[in-house]
């Protein structure tokens, strides 16, 4: 399923894959992420025969500012703005004051809309902004907040949607619920509860009393579920277990769904790395679990509990490579694009480029002359292909250079030549970037000391031995 996921990604251009999962209605109308390591079959997805319908949704909210790509940025904020709509990002008086409310309702109306109008219509506008966003938590619409809406949204004249989202993003971002995922469950007591299960940790609000009991990851030592249950082991601040904590859910699934949620959001936000004991959990069904008693290496009928493959960190650092190396490569070069786009295969499966490689090889005698004047006869055809494949060469020659020049530059100002090496990696930055850090830009490793260099020692010392052998010859 991995990769009906990443077609649909590769469509928009995101290589952000690791924000985002497919999900479904389960037979109880309850909304489930389907596992991409398992068969689509495997899920028993409600109400589907032949064709599946799944949502293409953010699975894991980062900051804006950690948002790499345009097209990211636009399903974050088109997704944030419906979960507003539908209360699962609170906006009530509590969580959202009505300057942040303001802002928020402004950057919708400036990225939907466009700039601030004069006609009577614009208040209109606002409000059904207002009556969309804030529909379901009950708060009130005074004239004077209108008129707030309004300040603020001249404040964007001249911004462009994606600006507009962005800003929106980094509001709504401080919200307590920006990124959490809720769950509905009964306590041992009967209370009928909520879990909130976000980056920081999970919050139970009780639905009846309003009542909220807080539980930092750092505090859960193990969760488990069985059947509908999902058991929860809490630690106090001496390290002692305390009692164990049974919630029970309306299938098997929500509470399989519960303890999955649990799982990767603190391996997403709070790990350095995904542990092996998360990626390599399972169980199997009656004809695997068969198979495994004369042979437990089966793979047969195995369905894995977890996705996740990347923490937060490590999603971030591997798109920044990949687009950096995009950046720089060669086929994002102009000059290979419009060589690219005139590619076509012939008979036989070979390119152009290769035809006209081989027939250059041919043209050249062992001499290396044109084989057409040796013999006498000067054909233009053949001075053309080789004045052509000669502009090749060139190309990629500059191509090269480009590349090292690149690899001499300070990978974060981009501007500087690198003259530092940070040990015990052994990347390099310019003097001034290297005082400003003290982990490597590249893999993260802590930085022990910088160590100075001179790159452009060894070219000076080249061209002036080039220069006393010039004039040796000379004399």
């Amino acid at each position: 399923m991995q990769v009906s996921d990443g077609m649909v990604l590769k469509k928009l251009g995101i290589v952000e894959v690791d924000y985002f999962g497919l999900q479904y209605n389960g037979s109880k109308k309850e909304a489930l992420w389907l596992n991409l390591r398992n068969r689509i079959c495997d899920h028993e997805i409600n109400g589907s025969t032949r064709v599946y319908r799944l949502s293409l949704r953010v699975k894991f909210f980062v900051p804006p500012h950690l948002i790499q790509q345009e097209a990211t940025k636009e399903l974050f904020y088109i997704q944030a703005k419906d979960m507003m709509v539908k209360g699962l990002i609170s906006l009530n008086s509590k969580d959202c004051d009505e300057s942040r409310l303001a802002k928020i309702a402004a950057c919708i109306c400036q990225a939907e809309y466009g700039d601030q109008t004069c006609n009577i219509h614009q208040n209109t506008v606002y409000s059904e902004i207002l009556e969309e966003l804030i529909g379901t938590c009950g708060r009130e619409v005074s004239p004077a907040f209108v008129e707030q809406i309004s300040a603020e949204h001249s404040k964007l004249k001249g911004r462009t949607r994606s600006s507009a989202c962005y800003i929106a993003l980094g509001e709504v971002s401080q919200l307590p619920t920006y990124g959490c995922e809720m769950h509905r469950a009964t306590s041992t007591s009967g209370a009928d509860v909520t879990f909130v299960v976000g980056p920081e940790g999970i919050v139970i609000e009780d639905n009846k009393t309003s009542s909220t009991k807080s539980i930092p990851y750092g505090q859960i030592r193990l969760a488990t579920h069985n059947e509908k249950a999902v058991n929860i082991t809490l630690i106090d601040d001496y390290g002692e277990s305390q009692n164990e904590e049974l919630f029970k859910l309306r299938s098997r699934k929500s509470a399989v769904a519960l303890y999955r949620c649990i799982t990767e959001m603190h391996s997403f936000y709070r790990c350095d790395t995904v542990g092996s004991h998360v990626q390599s959990q399972y169980c199997r069904d009656f004809k695997g679990t068969f198979v495994s008693i004369f042979n437990e290496n089966s793979e047969l009928g195995k369905r894995y509990i977890f996705d996740i493959q990347r923490t937060r960190q490590e999603a971030y650092d591997l798109v920044r490579r990949k687009l950096y190396a995009k950046a720089n490569s060669p086929l994002s070069s102009p000059s290979h694009s419009s060589l690219s786009s005139n590619l076509c295969a012939s008979n036989n499966g070979e390119s152009d480029d290769d035809q006209e490689e081989d027939f250059c090889d041919d043209c050249f005698n062992e001499n290396g002359q044109l084989s057409s004047i040796t013999s006498g006869k000067v054909n233009i055809g053949d001075l053309q292909r080789l004045n052509k494949n000669q502009q090749k060469e060139v190309k990629q020659l500059k191509r090269r250079i480009q590349h090292l020049e690149d690899s001499l530059t300070c990978c974060i100002c981009m501007d500087k030549q690198v003259c530092v090496v940070l040990c015990p990696c052994g990347h390099m930055t310019c003097d001034d970037c290297s005082s400003l850090i003290t982990q490597c830009p590249q893999c993260r490793t802590n930085v022990d000391r910088f160590q100075k260099v001179f790159p452009n020692a060894g070219i000076s010392c080249r061209e002036k031995f080039s220069k006393d052998s010039d004039s040796v010859k000379a004399d």
